[in-house]
């Protein structure tokens, strides 16, 4: 791809258009809002910058982009938006990088520009702390096990059980069973690694454990045909899994195809051998 002014000009207004996005949102709290803020109206100046050499740059609606991030907060979280902007920062950086080199007439513009960039990542790791992220491991060992356990019965109840009121039941009850077990476990494992505070990690799994039990389980009490209830809730299954593979390969910037393969390969690899050994 060849880098022009004009490219230079569309993506800063994109990203002036994210930071003004976030900063307006309900959903995040005031300090966070300050920082996108401030962040906007360097990524605006940034635009002016590329704007005034390339001339008028063709800038889409902002609409899109404003929908975009909102919907990325309210699902995702501010944490794994912010790691998507970095990437594009990250680029942008190496590209200014390289044409201090071809423009020494614009230096001093382009040095302060990739600065500005390197302090927007300083600022967004200092600012933001999320609950979500700071015990996603906790999170993620309830999501993975709740989801093993949970198609694995279902999956052995299309051979065993004729109506999905008493598979929906079994697997509710052995959800919740489970998730009592899986909090305690999930406590001596947080206080014997000297975790910061393990009843939060362990509330963390249990909750999670919970939520999954309960998504699964509701296919069965909604519908009385045990085929498509098997289908929706694996269906339930795989995009829960899909949603921390990226959640996890974003966030700790791994190959998200890896990441998909292996959760959707172990899932639907023990559902099927459930399947078979409950025919």
């Amino acid at each position: 791809m060849e880098y022009t002014p004009d490219y230079f000009c569309r993506e800063e207004y994109r990203a002036f258009s994210a930071y003004r996005a976030l900063s307006r949102s309900p959903l995040l709290p005031k300090r966070y809002r300050e920082v996108f803020e401030k962040s906007a109206s360097e990524e605006y100046r940034h635009y002016l910058f590329w704007r005034r050499l390339g001339g008028d740059c063709a800038t889409r609606s902002v609409l899109p982009t404003t929908v975009l991030y909102s919907l990325l907060v309210l699902v995702f979280g501010v944490t794994f938006t912010l790691k998507l902007l970095e990437r594009s920062e990250k680029r942008a950086v190496l590209e200014y990088s390289r044409l201090v080199e071809l423009r020494r007439d614009l230096a001093e513009e382009l040095e302060g520009i990739v600065r500005e960039e390197l302090v927007h990542e300083e600022s967004f790791a200092s600012s933001v702390s999320e609950s979500r992220v700071k015990y996603l491991g906790s999170i993620a060992l309830g999501v993975s096990d709740a989801l093993v356990e949970l198609t694995g019965i279902y999956a052995g109840s299309l051979g065993a059980f004729a109506s999905t009121l008493v598979a929906g039941l079994t697997g509710l009850l052995a959800g919740f069973s489970a998730s009592i077990s899986m909090t305690v476990a999930a406590y001596i494992q947080a206080k014997s690694a000297r975790a910061e505070r393990p009843l939060v990690a362990a509330a963390f799994t249990g909750a999670a454990y919970v939520v999954v039990t309960l998504l699964l389980s509701l296919p069965y009490f909604l519908l009385s045909s045990p085929l498509y209830a098997f289908a929706v809730m694996i269906s339930t299954a795989v995009a829960i899994s899909l949603y921390m593979a990226l959640y996890t390969a974003i966030l700790g910037e791994k190959s998200l195809k890896r990441e998909v393969a292996e959760a959707s390969g172990l899932l639907l690899g023990v559902s099927l051998l459930l399947y078979l050994l409950g025919r």
